[in-house]
This record gives structure tokens, C-alpha cells and sequence, in this order.
């Protein structure tokens, strides 16, 4: 098996967290990163200091005036330097997340390559959305409405997306003139590091861009700190809850929040069902299924149900499951991230079945198997996809409802497209959806009934676009959208009156 030096290309040594323009390392005990593609592949072991946290929000309070006042332009010279600092780490990027993450390496030099897009689509349009607007009040005089920084964020990241949905904070935060403090997943620190290198190659000023590592205990501190003036935070629903709670009586702070999903589809009368049982195997099993836009409901007209389940079946027998480096040939998945989140799919699989559910596709762990005559997978946390028909759909149901975040779907026959729309509607989360089938008119008609934050047309619900908001409804988010609108979540509003 390649060794780990040979898949990073070179050495990666841990340099702690970066405050105050410096690298800090820590001293004690910490956790050592093993990758969930190999359990050789062990990387140097990660010591925080929750001190890092209080002197973290200190120099970003120190840095903030200044950072503020130097002007947009002046803020777009930084932005841009880090964008090619970033392209120059393209590749570094991407290796380290294939091994802390375990995703294909193809998906993760495509998230590095979109680091520098998120800097130019914020350029180019995120800041005419907050342009400064002057109105003509007549007696009153004159009319301004401006946007303005908040001051010191604390952007709490993901493990799946470590660098991009940090990134779609970030940017658009310090193009305002706020300053920023990452706080990664305890789980990709290193992909966090190297992020953080090439901000430090870009010059900003001490202060501006910093980097806290640690656990939990770490991002609650910063959250506590009286000098911190928001959190935008891209996890889970519980987490999401979590922070809520910590800053509940902090009506100043800004919280903003990404959550989860039990994303859902709707197959109907004018389907192809060839594309989409491609669009649903996208939309379900890329990733591993460990995206919040991540499919995970299909409901079927009746007539529909067993053709299209048999066109999914044959494809997802057929993917290619593998350690991120693979090349003969490509993985469209890797495992699964962690022992936990292993055992939390195969738990609902087994729940599954005692619903009812029909299993068209059981899952199996499938680490040091062979497949079709390769050698065998690396030791790590592989699995292969579930596929399931329920008899109908039930709000109440553990397997129906709870969001699993592992590479699982079940589809379920409706009769009438109400009551399709009424299932899709009875799920705590509103992230994704997509129609399949029908008209634009049709579209339309069910977009405007679904509770769902991004509508969908024939796609697959993994293929958000930066130019739009990104946002769910209900319990996928707290009504802060990112993507394009992530620059509202980093200003406040000033009207002036001259």
C-alpha cells in the first residue's frame, strides 16, 4: 500500500494554531488524525491550548479598526493575493483532505479549486448586494443606507467540506471588514493549517485571519469570549442547537448557522428514469453521503416505483468504492468518516428492516475485501451503500425522519402528487429537494409548496451554485443563507439621515 509521505507529496509537521501573525504550538497531550482510508496513515498528533482562544479574540479585536478602515479596495488587493496563494496550494489542499477526510482526490482538488471562485463571485456580485443605497427623503433630506462590519467572527467548520464552507464564511466576512478566527473540525485540523499558510503567505495584517485549533471545549470558549460579535457555523442540527443555546441570552451576537438535512425528491409522470437513477445516485452516494444536500427520500408515483428501483439497483452495484488515491480505477466513493458514524449507518439500515422496509441493497463493511479482482481496501472505514422501498411513508418513523449522513436511500410509492408534496413537507429539515418529471409549469407549482430552501428541476441536489443563496428552512438553518447571501450574515445595517 503507498505510503502516507508519497500520497502528501512531502512531510506535514502540525505548527499548532495560528494568533496574532504567529504559529503557536502547544505542549501536552492531544489526539493524533488517522484516516478513515487507512489506519496506516496516521497523522502528527494535534496539541491546542484553550488560551490560544482568549488571545485569538484579543489580537482580533486589536486588528479590527484598522482592517475596517483600510477600505474595500484595499481589503480586494489582500483577498486577491490570498485567491493565488490558495491556486498555488491547490493540489496541497486537496491531498491533505483526501487523507483526513477519505474523499475521492478528484472531489477534493475540485472543493480547492473553488476557494479562489468564492473570492471572485464575492467581488464580482456578493458586494452589490451591499452596495450603499441613498434615497431622496425630501423634507427629511437625504437618505443613506448603509452596511457595516460587525467586528470579531468565530467561524466554526465542518469535517466534509473543510476548507470550501469555511471559506464561503470567511471571505465574504472579511471583505466587509470584519476580522475572522477558524475554528476547524477536530477532524481536518491539518486541512485547516495548510488553508492557513497560504493566508499567511497573503500578508494580511496580524489579527485579521487566525486560526484556533481544539475540540469542543476550544469553540465553546470562543463563543463565551464578551469580545467575540458572532458565530457562523456549518454542522449538524444538535450542534446548531447547542450554540443557540450557549448564546441565547446574547441577543448582540450574530449566529448563523448551516445544519442538516433529510433531503428529498419527488419522481413523477414524464421521468427519464435512466437519468434519473444517475441523478439520484449523485445525490445520494456521492461523498459518501456525507453532504447536508445529501438525498436521502425519493417518493415515487406507484407505477414508477419498481422500474426505477431496479435502474438505481444496477448502478449502485456497479460503484467503485475505494481509498482516495486510486487510479485503476477512480473511486466515486470512499469510507465513511469515523467508527461512529460507521456504526450509526449500519444501526439504521437494521432499523430500516424492522420498520417494514423492503431491502433492495444491504449495506456491508467492506474494508480488506476484494472487488472484481483489485487488490484488496486498505484497512479504513468502507462501506457500501443501502437502498430500501418502505410501504409508505410515516413522519414518525426513526429511519424515515432522522438524518443518517452515510450513503443511504429509500424510495417510497405516493399516488397522488399532493400527497407526495406532504411527505416531502413532513420532515423536520428543509435543505434540498429536486422534481423529477412533469413540466416548468409543473416545477413551479410544487417549488412553491415544498419547505425547502433550493429547489431543484431534473438535477441532482449536490450541485449548488455560488451565485445563489445557500440556506435551509426549519431545522437546516436559522434563516442566514450562505453561498452568495453568506455577506448579509457578516454586516449590520446603519441608516443615515443628512
Amino acid at each position: 500500500m503507498i505510503s502516507l509521505g508519497s500520497v502528501l507529496n512531502g512531510e506535514l509537521i502540525y505548527r499548532g494554531s495560528f494568533v496574532d501573525g504567529r504559529w503557536r504550538p502547544a505542549s501536552g497531550s492531544g489526539w493524533k488524525v488517522v484516516s478513515p482510508a487507512n489506519f496506516e496513515w496516521v497523522l502528527p498528533e494535534v496539541i491546542a491550548s484553550s488560551s490560544d482562544a482568549d488571545e485569538a479574540v484579543a489580537s482580533g479585536r486589536r486588528a479590527f479598526k484598522e482592517w475596517k478602515n483600510l477600505g474595500v479596495e484595499a481589503r480586494i488587493v489582500f483577498l486577491k493575493k490570498f485567491a493565488d496563494e490558495l491556486v498555488a496550494r491547490k493540489d496541497r489542499i486537496a491531498r491533505v483532505m483526501a487523507v483526513e477526510v477519505g474523499k475521492p482526490l478528484d472531489e477534493c482538488i475540485a472543493e480547492a479549486q473553488v476557494l479562489k471562485t468564492k473570492i471572485d463571485i464575492t467581488i464580482e456580485h456578493g458586494l452589490k448586494l451591499v452596495e450603499t443605497e441613498t434615497l431622496d427623503l425630501g423634507a427629511q433630506g437625504r437618505g443613506e443606507i448603509r452596511y457595516l462590519p460587525k467586528g470579531v467572527l468565530v467561524v466554526i467548520g465542518p469535517f466534509n467540506f473543510p476548507t470550501h464552507l469555511s471559506n464561503g464564511h470567511i471571505i465574504p466576512a472579511l471583505l466587509m471588514g470584519n476580522v475572522c478566527i477558524l475554528k476547524p473540525s477536530e477532524k481536518t485540523p491539518y486541512s485547516a493549517q495548510v488553508y492557513m499558510e497560504a493566508a499567511e503567505a497573503a500578508g494580511f495584517p496580524r489579527g485579521v485571519l487566525q486560526l484556533v485549533q481544539g475540540q469542543g471545549d476550544v469553540a465553546v470558549r470562543l463563543l463565551r469570549n464578551p469580545d467575540v460579535d458572532g458565530v457562523l457555523a456549518t454542522t449538524s442540527y444538535e450542534i446548531g442547537a447547542k450554540i443557540q443555546r450557549e448564546l441565547g441570552e446574547k441577543t448582540e451576537k450574530i449566529v448563523a448557522l448551516e445544519m442538516g438535512g433529510k433531503n428529498a425528491a419527488i419522481v413523477w409522470d414524464g421521468a427519464d428514469l435512466d437519468k434519473v437513477a444517475d441523478d439520484l445516485i449523485k445525490s445520494s452516494y456521492l461523498t459518501t453521503g456525507q453532504r447536508c444536500t445529501a438525498l436521502s427520500r425519493v417518493y415515487v408515483q406507484e407505477k414508477l416505483l419498481r422500474p426505477l428501483a431496479e435502474c438505481v439497483h444496477v448502478r449502485a452495484k456497479e460503484l467503485v468504492i475505494s481509498h482516495p488515491f486510486d487510479e485503476d480505477p477512480k473511486p466515486f466513493m470512499g469510507p465513511i468518516v469515523s467508527a461512529a458514524a460507521k456504526d450509526k449507518f449500519l444501526r439504521y439500515s437494521d432499523i430500516a428492516e424492522s420498520e417494514g422496509a423492503e431491502v433492495v441493497m444491504r449495506p456491508k463493511l467492506l474494508e480488506g475485501i476484494p472487488r472484481k479482482n483489485r487488490k484488496p481496501l486498505p484497512t479504513g472505514h468502507y462501506v457500501s451503500p443501502s437502498l430500501n422501498i418502505v410501504p409508505e411513508w410515516n413522519a414518525k418513523s426513526p429511519y424515515q425522519s432522522h438524518e443518517i449522513f452515510g450513503p443511504d436511500l429509500f424510495l417510497c410509492p405516493v399516488r397522488e402528487l399532493d400527497e407526495a408534496i406532504e411527505a416531502v413537507n413532513a420532515s423536520a429539515y428543509g435543505l434540498a429537494f429536486s422534481f423529477f418529471g412533469g413540466t416548468e409549469e409543473l416545477f413551479a407549482r410544487v417549488a412553491n409548496e415544498v419547505q425547502v430552501g433550493l429547489a431543484y428541476w431534473n438535477r441532482p441536489t449536490t450541485g449548488a451554485s455560488s451565485r445563489l443563496p445557500f440556506g435551509g428552512w426549519k431545522r437546516s438553518g436559522n434563516h442566514w443563507p450562505a453561498g452568495l447571501f453568506a455577506i448579509y450574515a457578516s454586516t449590520q445595517v446603519q441608516a443615515r439621515i443628512l
